[in-house]
Parts: C-alpha cells; structure tokens; sequence
C-alpha cells in the first residue's frame, strides 16, 4: 500500500457526535473531586532527594573545578613547547 493510498483513507473519516452536556458533566466531576495535601512522608522524601541532588551538584563542581585543571593545563603547555611566561623578551 504506498503513501498515496494510505492518505486516501484518511478521507473517509466522518465527524462523531459527543454526547450532550458531557463537557458539563466533565467540569462537574472536576470541580467535585477534592485536592489531597501530600503526606508528610512524601514531604521528607522529596525534600531529601532534592538535597541530594543539590549536594551531588555542588560536589561535581567542586571537583571539576580543582586543581587538577591546572595540572592539566601545564602538561599541555609543557607538551606544544609553549612559554607560560608574559615576558616579551628572554633575557
């Protein structure tokens, strides 16, 4: 069945007919149904995962950013036979 075929059935879709007032009755049992507060152990348990989430970032950063970037950068530099010095001239 090529493509061609396969859009000609979407032609045959009709229009079906909603049953009457349901957008009424769904607004009714929206309104009627109540709000549950959390628990307070869903609270803590949220709460908790957040910090450690929070505290695995930190920690990341933390240890991207030390001093082994630095080492890093010399060994490159020392690699290419760069000068780590801002001197223009060598004396």
């Amino acid at each position: 069945m090529n493509i061609d075929q396969k859009l000609d059935l979407l032609k045959k879709i009709q229009k079906v007919d909603a049953p009457p007032f349901i957008l009424t009755r769904i607004r009714q049992r929206l309104d009627s149904a109540e709000l549950m507060p959390a628990s307070t152990a869903w609270k803590l348990a949220f709460g908790s995962g957040l910090l450690l989430v929070a505290a695995l970032n930190v920690s990341i950063l933390l240890l991207r950013f030390s001093n082994t970037n630095k080492s890093q950068i010399q060994e490159i530099v020392s690699t290419m036979d760069l000068s780590n010095q801002n001197d223009f001239y060598n004396e």
